[in-house]
């Protein structure tokens, strides 16, 4: 297990002796709004339900997805997390060997070699432009399609750290040139900042069979500690996976919050907008210090390369003294010397940030 993710607000509270929610995080990538209106009274209204077992397949949340996508409710699976695909798709599927475009989530290639699969890396693509793209076809494109056969590969898109992102329809067209025993695993866990549905993902195209979808629902509504994430693939391996399926892996909980948050759409475009328009403003004021290096980006958080001698390490640790967290980039492979990531809270507390990042970063 990888010790370094962000959101570890557990840690530096307990060193600060300050409670977790005081801790302004900056490392998770998840909406920084409050709840939508009506949210936290239903969430009371309902707790008597924690009595009661859950829906043992979460089939109110599969039918809302399923009308919301024009898919057939048996297409998602509702689980612990896109975490348990993540690690349970290698394990079933067993495939001869895995790839993975660096630098990314470290968790896909910790899932491949906990089942012994030899991981390969498909380029480096650390800036997160769209020259990169055409970088990242050629370099899938490159390798021998034998090679791919009885596969599994894992794109992150749009990519953590880098943001990069890749227009669905190409993304598509890439996938179907490969062998079809080829699996892919497409992480579309930041979509949703990127746009609408229809222009970020690939669930408004016709999937093919050896497509698997993970969307992440702690992200975009900013309920991480539910831990409740989706699958999507309309065959073999939905019905394999299915199998699987312990019931009531879903809390309650977690359930009744879903079902209320995926009908309020307007929400999801609040949180895009919020999160696009606060990152503006951090790149434009962190542009201006001469030790860091914005890397373009698609995405919500903003990917930054330090100079002059300044250490991430060195600037992560003195800003948790302070309360205040940005993800240390260092153990993520594929990327070329000192990076950090941020990702925007409210307006108050980037600016907060900001001024301690103006005095350290000069």
């Amino acid at each position: 297990m990888l010790y370094g993710h962000g959101g570890d607000v557990y840690t530096i509270a307990k060193e600060l002796g300050i409670k977790p929610q005081e801790v302004l995080d900056f490392s998770s990538n998840c909406s920084p709004l409050p709840y939508p209106e009506g949210f936290k009274e239903y969430i009371c209204s309902n707790i008597d339900q924690m009595h009661l077992l859950p829906e043992v397949d979460c089939e109110t949340i599969r039918g809302l997805l399923a009308k919301r996508y024009d898919l057939h409710q048996d297409h998602f699976l509702i689980g612990n997390g896109t975490t348990q695909w993540i690690f349970g798709l290698p394990r079933l599927l067993r495939p001869k060997r895995a790839f993975i475009t660096l630098p990314t989530y470290a968790d896909y290639e910790d899932a491949c070699l906990t089942e012994n699969i030899t991981v390969y890396p498909l380029g480096s693509f650390p800036r997160g432009d769209r020259q990169e793209e055409e970088h990242l076809f050629e370099a899938i494109s490159s390798q021998k399609k034998e090679a791919f056969e009885d596969s599994l590969v894992f794109i992150c898109n749009p990519n953590n750290p880098t943001g990069l992102f890749l227009e669905p329809a190409k993304l598509l067209e890439l996938i179907q040139q490969m062998p079809e025993t080829t699996t892919w695993v497409i992480d579309e866990s930041y979509a949703p900042f990127v746009g609408e549905d229809q222009h970020s993902s690939l669930l408004g195209l016709e999937l093919p069979e050896n497509v698997v979808l993970l969307r992440s629902f702690s992200k975009i509504y900013g309920i991480p500690g539910l831990r409740i994430g989706c699958m999507v693939n309309r065959g073999y391996i939905q019905k394999r996976l299915a199998k699987q399926m312990r019931p009531w892996a879903v809390n309650r909980m977690a359930q009744l919050a879903l079902e209320f948050l995926l009908t309020n759409p307007g929400f999801e475009e609040e949180v895009r907008q919020t999160c696009q328009l606060e990152k503006r403003f951090l790149v434009e004021r962190l542009s201006r210090l001469d030790k860091l290096q914005y890397v373009e980006g698609r995405c919500h958080y903003a990917l930054f390369r330090l100079t002059g001698g300044l250490k991430a390490k060195d600037l992560t640790e003195t800003l948790k003294k302070k309360g205040i967290l940005i993800r240390n980039c260092n153990n993520f492979k594929g990327l070329t010397g000192e990076h950090i990531r941020i990702s925007p809270r409210l307006r108050r507390d980037n600016e907060r940030l900001l001024t301690h990042m103006e005095t350290l970063c000069k």
